[in-house]
Protein backbone atom coordinates (compact mmCIF):
# COMPACT_ATOMS: atom_id res chain seq x y z
CA UNK A 1 0.00 0.00 0.00
CA UNK A 2 2.78 2.27 0.71
CA UNK A 3 4.54 1.74 -2.50
CA UNK A 4 1.32 2.64 -4.05
CA UNK A 5 0.66 6.16 -2.23
CA UNK A 6 3.85 6.89 -3.09
CA UNK A 7 3.55 6.52 -7.03
CA UNK A 8 -0.49 7.90 -6.70
CA UNK A 9 1.38 10.97 -4.96
CA UNK A 10 4.32 11.35 -7.36
CA UNK A 11 1.89 10.89 -10.80
CA UNK A 12 -0.28 14.08 -8.99
CA UNK A 13 2.99 16.05 -8.53
CA UNK A 14 4.06 15.50 -11.88
CA UNK A 15 0.56 16.21 -13.56
CA UNK A 16 0.47 19.41 -11.30
CA UNK A 17 3.90 20.32 -12.48
CA UNK A 18 2.62 19.75 -16.39
CA UNK A 19 -0.21 21.93 -15.72
CA UNK A 20 1.79 24.80 -14.73
CA UNK A 21 4.08 24.50 -17.16
CA UNK A 22 1.90 24.63 -19.61
CA UNK A 23 -0.17 27.81 -18.02
CA UNK A 24 3.33 29.43 -17.81
CA UNK A 25 4.49 29.02 -21.07
CA UNK A 26 2.10 31.25 -23.18
CA UNK A 27 2.81 34.37 -20.99
CA UNK A 28 6.76 33.68 -21.46
CA UNK A 29 5.86 33.97 -24.52
CA UNK A 30 7.49 30.68 -25.20
CA UNK A 31 4.49 28.97 -27.19
CA UNK A 32 1.64 30.69 -28.71
CA UNK A 33 -2.07 29.72 -28.24
CA UNK A 34 -5.04 30.90 -30.72
CA UNK A 35 -4.63 32.64 -34.01
CA UNK A 36 -1.00 34.19 -34.85
CA UNK A 37 -0.81 38.01 -34.78
CA UNK A 38 0.39 39.72 -38.26
CA UNK A 39 2.85 41.50 -38.22
CA UNK A 40 2.31 45.14 -39.60
CA UNK A 41 4.43 48.24 -39.98
CA UNK A 42 3.25 51.49 -40.64
CA UNK A 43 5.11 53.91 -42.99
CA UNK A 44 6.35 57.16 -41.25
CA UNK A 45 4.00 59.90 -42.07
CA UNK A 46 4.45 62.78 -44.44
CA UNK A 47 3.83 65.56 -41.64
CA UNK A 48 7.38 64.17 -39.49
CA UNK A 49 10.12 66.37 -40.54
CA UNK A 50 12.31 63.52 -39.26
CA UNK A 51 10.98 60.56 -41.12
CA UNK A 52 13.26 59.34 -44.11
CA UNK A 53 11.53 57.54 -46.82
CA UNK A 54 11.58 54.22 -45.76
CA UNK A 55 11.63 50.55 -48.13
CA UNK A 56 11.85 47.78 -45.67
CA UNK A 57 12.12 44.57 -47.01
CA UNK A 58 9.99 42.74 -44.73
CA UNK A 59 6.76 45.53 -46.08
CA UNK A 60 8.35 46.97 -49.50
CA UNK A 61 10.06 45.83 -52.16
CA UNK A 62 12.93 47.74 -53.72
CA UNK A 63 15.41 48.41 -50.95
CA UNK A 64 17.43 49.83 -53.46
CA UNK A 65 15.19 52.58 -54.34
CA UNK A 66 15.70 55.06 -51.38
CA UNK A 67 16.69 57.91 -51.93
CA UNK A 68 18.70 59.61 -54.77
CA UNK A 69 22.02 58.69 -54.66
CA UNK A 70 24.88 61.63 -54.45
CA UNK A 71 27.63 62.15 -56.39
CA UNK A 72 30.12 63.16 -54.20
CA UNK A 73 31.55 62.35 -50.52
CA UNK A 74 31.78 65.32 -48.34
CA UNK A 75 33.24 63.52 -45.77
CA UNK A 76 33.92 60.49 -44.32
CA UNK A 77 32.44 59.13 -40.33
CA UNK A 78 33.92 56.80 -38.20
CA UNK A 79 33.05 55.45 -34.53
CA UNK A 80 35.63 52.87 -32.82
CA UNK A 81 33.06 51.55 -30.23
CA UNK A 82 30.41 50.81 -32.88
CA UNK A 83 32.63 49.56 -35.50
CA UNK A 84 32.45 52.01 -38.38
CA UNK A 85 35.12 52.83 -40.11
CA UNK A 86 35.29 55.78 -43.10
CA UNK A 87 31.98 55.41 -43.82
CA UNK A 88 30.75 58.24 -46.28
CA UNK A 89 28.82 61.26 -45.36
CA UNK A 90 27.06 62.69 -48.07
CA UNK A 91 25.01 66.06 -48.85
CA UNK A 92 20.83 65.97 -48.97
CA UNK A 93 18.04 67.69 -48.66
CA UNK A 94 14.37 66.93 -48.80
CA UNK A 95 12.31 65.93 -51.61
CA UNK A 96 9.26 68.18 -52.96
CA UNK A 97 6.84 66.60 -49.93
CA UNK A 98 9.22 67.96 -47.38
CA UNK A 99 10.81 64.28 -46.57
CA UNK A 100 14.65 63.39 -46.16
CA UNK A 101 16.71 62.69 -49.08
CA UNK A 102 18.97 59.53 -48.10
CA UNK A 103 21.86 58.32 -49.23
CA UNK A 104 22.04 54.78 -50.44
CA UNK A 105 23.81 51.80 -48.75
CA UNK A 106 26.24 51.92 -45.43
CA UNK A 107 26.47 55.72 -45.99
CA UNK A 108 25.72 58.73 -43.88
CA UNK A 109 23.15 61.48 -45.02
CA UNK A 110 24.83 65.33 -43.81
CA UNK A 111 21.20 67.14 -44.19
CA UNK A 112 22.30 69.86 -45.76
CA UNK A 113 20.12 72.33 -44.59
CA UNK A 114 22.07 72.43 -40.81
CA UNK A 115 25.32 73.90 -40.58
CA UNK A 116 28.50 72.55 -42.38
CA UNK A 117 30.25 69.66 -40.93
CA UNK A 118 32.87 71.63 -37.83
CA UNK A 119 30.40 74.65 -38.50
CA UNK A 120 27.79 74.78 -35.94
CA UNK A 121 24.94 72.33 -35.33
CA UNK A 122 25.79 69.40 -38.66
CA UNK A 123 22.23 66.82 -38.84
CA UNK A 124 23.73 63.26 -39.94
CA UNK A 125 21.82 60.22 -40.35
CA UNK A 126 22.07 56.79 -40.78
CA UNK A 127 19.70 53.86 -41.30
CA UNK A 128 19.21 51.41 -38.57
CA UNK A 129 17.70 48.97 -40.21
CA UNK A 130 18.26 48.64 -43.78
CA UNK A 131 20.78 48.78 -46.61
CA UNK A 132 23.62 48.16 -44.40
CA UNK A 133 22.22 49.54 -40.93
CA UNK A 134 25.19 51.66 -40.51
CA UNK A 135 23.11 53.69 -37.30
CA UNK A 136 22.01 50.24 -36.03
CA UNK A 137 23.96 50.77 -32.91
CA UNK A 138 23.58 54.51 -32.17
CA UNK A 139 21.81 53.71 -29.42
CA UNK A 140 24.75 51.60 -27.54
CA UNK A 141 26.90 55.17 -27.62
CA UNK A 142 27.40 56.97 -24.11
CA UNK A 143 28.83 60.46 -23.04
CA UNK A 144 32.67 60.03 -23.46
CA UNK A 145 32.96 58.05 -26.42
CA UNK A 146 34.78 58.57 -29.57
CA UNK A 147 33.52 59.79 -33.58
CA UNK A 148 36.36 60.92 -35.57
CA UNK A 149 34.92 62.70 -38.66
CA UNK A 150 37.32 63.68 -41.88
CA UNK A 151 36.18 66.40 -44.17
CA UNK A 152 37.18 65.31 -47.69
CA UNK A 153 40.91 66.58 -48.06
CA UNK A 154 41.42 67.08 -44.51
CA UNK A 155 42.32 65.64 -41.51
CA UNK A 156 40.41 63.56 -38.67
CA UNK A 157 38.80 65.86 -36.49
CA UNK A 158 38.21 64.36 -32.73
CA UNK A 159 34.47 64.39 -31.83
CA UNK A 160 32.88 63.11 -28.44
CA UNK A 161 29.48 62.19 -26.64
CA UNK A 162 27.85 64.55 -24.90
CA UNK A 163 24.31 63.39 -24.80
CA UNK A 164 22.05 60.50 -26.00
CA UNK A 165 17.97 61.28 -25.54
CA UNK A 166 14.97 59.39 -27.42
CA UNK A 167 12.91 62.07 -29.45
CA UNK A 168 9.21 61.50 -31.73
CA UNK A 169 9.91 62.04 -35.70
CA UNK A 170 8.27 65.38 -34.94
CA UNK A 171 11.00 66.71 -32.54
CA UNK A 172 12.24 69.27 -35.05
CA UNK A 173 14.20 71.28 -32.16
CA UNK A 174 17.06 68.64 -32.98
CA UNK A 175 17.72 70.47 -36.26
CA UNK A 176 17.85 74.18 -34.93
CA UNK A 177 21.29 76.04 -35.43
CA UNK A 178 23.72 76.08 -32.32
CA UNK A 179 26.61 78.51 -31.05
CA UNK A 180 28.81 75.92 -30.56
CA UNK A 181 30.36 73.34 -33.01
CA UNK A 182 28.51 69.91 -32.74
CA UNK A 183 27.55 66.92 -34.56
CA UNK A 184 23.81 65.65 -34.32
CA UNK A 185 23.40 62.10 -35.08
CA UNK A 186 20.04 60.32 -35.33
CA UNK A 187 18.57 57.05 -36.55
CA UNK A 188 15.40 55.18 -36.31
CA UNK A 189 14.54 53.31 -33.09
CA UNK A 190 13.34 50.60 -32.15
CA UNK A 191 14.74 48.69 -35.24
CA UNK A 192 11.90 47.06 -37.50
CA UNK A 193 9.34 49.77 -35.49
CA UNK A 194 10.89 53.28 -35.88
CA UNK A 195 8.29 54.91 -33.83
CA UNK A 196 10.79 57.17 -32.64
CA UNK A 197 14.42 58.49 -32.72
CA UNK A 198 17.92 57.81 -30.67
CA UNK A 199 19.60 61.43 -30.77
CA UNK A 200 23.45 61.46 -29.90
CA UNK A 201 25.04 64.90 -29.99
CA UNK A 202 28.99 65.17 -29.98
CA UNK A 203 31.21 67.96 -30.09
CA UNK A 204 34.99 68.37 -31.14
CA UNK A 205 37.77 67.42 -28.25
CA UNK A 206 39.30 69.92 -26.72
CA UNK A 207 42.24 68.20 -25.90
Amino acid sequence: MGMVRRNLIAGLLIAIGLALMASALPALGLIHLGPADVATQSIPALGEPLSPPHQHPRFLPGTNSTGAGPSQVVAYLSIPKLGIKTAPIFDRGVDASGNMLIAKGYAVTHYSNSSPIGSGNAVLYGHDDIEGSVFGRLKDLKVGDEVDVTVAGGSPVVYHVTGRTIVAPTAVQILAPSNDVRLTLFTCWPNWVDTQRVVVTATPSTT
